[in-house]
């Protein structure tokens, strides 16, 4: 009987330390190797090699980034009031973007319809690095479904949130978070570059599907996380 009992007791030792095993947050990842990654990306997109620069980003995310922990970032919604990620309580998808950049021709109604289809089992957070006056004149093109928020270093809370997000990791990139606030996946860039005179409902069909399949990984993986 004393050697089950000291058997059971190991036992739930081991699982509540396994349980409770602290993971790497991601601000720290990115600080541990974001420049190994940067010297080595440089100098693929330095003579032109963007399948290459392509290739360490996503070793990088992949091998060090994945699996780690979004710090828990209160961000500013365009037209009022502070969004904190921990509140959202579902996988979140968050693109982020500046509104010197003219987004592409099909994207935003692709989000806005994706923001529909996924209402109850993702939210979708799109984030500018600009001040609030910027972020307001594009704003209004989004789902009210879609939580427009801003950012920027000119303000004194934001530069940990733009110093990680958009300097060291770049301001167009993708991210995708379990309800845990653990990152799924990421994609860095803009997404491709389609035909101009390609039809809005073709331009809007390619950024959906896109999305689409990367959303469906991120409920997958939060179910098996789940389960």
């Amino acid at each position: 009987m004393k050697q089950l009992l000291i058997l059971i007791f190991s036992l739930n030792y081991f699982a509540t330390a396994f349980s409770q095993e602290e993971v790497k947050k991601f601000p720290d990842a990115v600080k541990e190797n974001i420049k190994k990654y940067n010297a080595a990306s440089s100098k693929a997109y330095e003579i032109g090699d963007l399948e290459k620069g392509q290739f360490f980003f996503d070793t990088l995310v992949s091998n060090h980034l994945v699996g780690t922990k979004f710090e828990n970032y209160t961000f500013k919604r365009v037209f009022g009031g502070k969004l904190k990620l921990s509140d959202i309580k579902k996988p979140i998808l968050i693109q982020t973007y500046s509104s010197w950049c003219v987004l592409n021709k099909g994207e935003v109604q692709a989000l806005n319809k994706l923001s529909k289809k996924y209402n109850k089992e993702v939210q979708i957070i799109v984030i500018f690095w600009d001040r609030k006056r910027e972020a307001r004149e594009v704003a209004n093109q989004f789902s009210g479904n879609i939580e427009v928020c801003y950012a920027n270093e000119f303000y004194n809370k934001d530069g940990e949130l733009v110093a990680t997000l958009k300097y060291a990791i770049g301001f167009l990139t993708t991210y995708y978070l379990d309800v845990d606030l653990k990152v799924v996946a990421m994609k860095k860039g803009a997404p491709n570059q389609l035909p101009r005179k390609m039809p809005i409902k073709d331009c809007i069909k390619i950024y959906f599907d896109s999305y689409n399949d990367d959303l469906s990984n991120l409920l997958t993986q939060s179910n098996i996380k789940k389960d």
